[in-house]
């Protein structure tokens, strides 16, 4: 029986690399041969917090290779290159998935490869159990991997842009410059925003921001008056038409809903705020009727529409990939990385 490599994750602190069976593929099933797997924040905390419940292989921004293609299973062909995200509608069509939002459908996180129960990519290879329903996009010729792989922080935000209210000409704040906040930025540059400011934390982040097209970076721990700052930036005395928080923490979102949306305007929730919200008081939000919008991962559509303005060359994400690194060093230098100078997004390659 031939083996594969896999990173098998037991709870907070212990992934332990193990020799296990390449997986077979039964009727309705599908092997993929993984190509590159993204190191994803969800994989972060769950090293830390365990809040994935173990034993499972994580892993749930995947492209990969078409392996073997179980009985039944249609609309693929072995040696295609391929994405493999979350779960696309459910057999059960509940609610969500029959109003076309399958982003949150209720099945959603028990059936997703590397998060939900069934072992995801970091490993040389991966069963999907249900293909059928399972996000399988195509990757279209002359599309690199390594841009692909990233659909997963892409698309976070190309959904968030499209749930919101933005039309051509808005401007656009833009809280957090990790992966998700500088793809927020070049999708509201191509979008036609009229002005796109970057707020972070660590100037180094100012040149790839405004590499992404922002038209102004404001380190708002230096900053003395942030709200004057970006009003300033944009050249509306209001503040932004539309915010995007993308950090993830109470700081970023006090930042977005005091200082940086002008009234009346959306705060669009990007990033997960895990902590308790202890320092935000509505008082002073509600009478400007700012909306707190929450946003949730993306659809299938959505991604296609990612590939497709890839292919075109509308979009692109010069230097996002800043690590490729090896199964074996997962740990050290992926979800436990001690110095993330530098770093953007982690890509793990099976094959090195």
């Amino acid at each position: 029986m031939e083996k594969m490599r896999a990173a098998v994750f037991y709870g907070a602190g212990d992934i332990r690399m193990e020799e296990r069976p390449i997986p077979k593929a039964g009727p309705g099933q599908m092997v993929v041969r993984i190509d590159y797997c993204g190191v994803c924040g969800t994989d972060m905390e769950a090293y830390k917090y365990e809040i994935v419940k173990p034993v499972i292989v994580l892993g749930h921004e995947n492209v990969a290779t078409v392996y073997e293609i179980g009985e039944g299973v249609e609309g693929f062909k072995v040696g295609e290159k391929v994405l493999c995200g979350p779960p696309s509608y459910c057999k059960e069509h509940c609610t969500a998935c029959s109003q076309g939002r399958p982003n949150i459908c209720e099945h959603g996180f028990p059936r997703t490869n590397g998060i939900g129960g069934p072992d995801g990519g970091y490993a040389e290879y991966m069963l999907i159990d249900d293909p059928m329903h399972t996000m399988i996009i195509p990757v279209p010729e002359g599309v690199d991997e390594k841009d692909a792989v990233l659909f997963d922080v892409i698309c976070v935000s190309l959904h968030a842009l499209r749930k919101s209210n933005f039309k051509f000409g808005d401007t656009v704040a833009v809280s957090g410059t990790g992966p998700i906040g500088l793809a927020a930025i070049q999708i509201a540059k191509a979008a036609g925003a009229r002005t796109v400011v970057a707020i972070g934390t660590s100037d180094p982040k100012k040149e790839i921001c405004m590499k992404y097209g922002a038209d102004a970076y404001i380190n708002a721990k230096t900053c003395s008056d942030l709200g004057r700052a970006v009003r300033e930036a944009i050249g509306n005395p209001d503040g932004a038409d539309v915010t995007l928080e993308c950090a993830g923490n109470q700081a970023s979102l006090l930042n977005c809903v005091m200082q940086v949306a002008k009234s009346g305007s959306q705060v669009m929730l990007v990033g997960i705020v895990g902590e308790p919200l202890s320092q935000l008081s509505l008082a002073p939000v509600i009478p400007r009727e700012i909306e707190l919008i929450c946003t949730f991962t993306y659809t299938p559509e959505e991604i296609r529409m990612y590939l497709e303005m890839l292919a075109k060359k509308k979009i692109s994400f010069p230097g996002m990939v800043t690590d490729i690194i090896a199964l074996e060093d997962c740990v050290e230098k992926g979800v436990d990385r001690k110095d993330r100078t530098g770093q953007i997004k982690i890509l793990i390659d099976p094959s090195i």
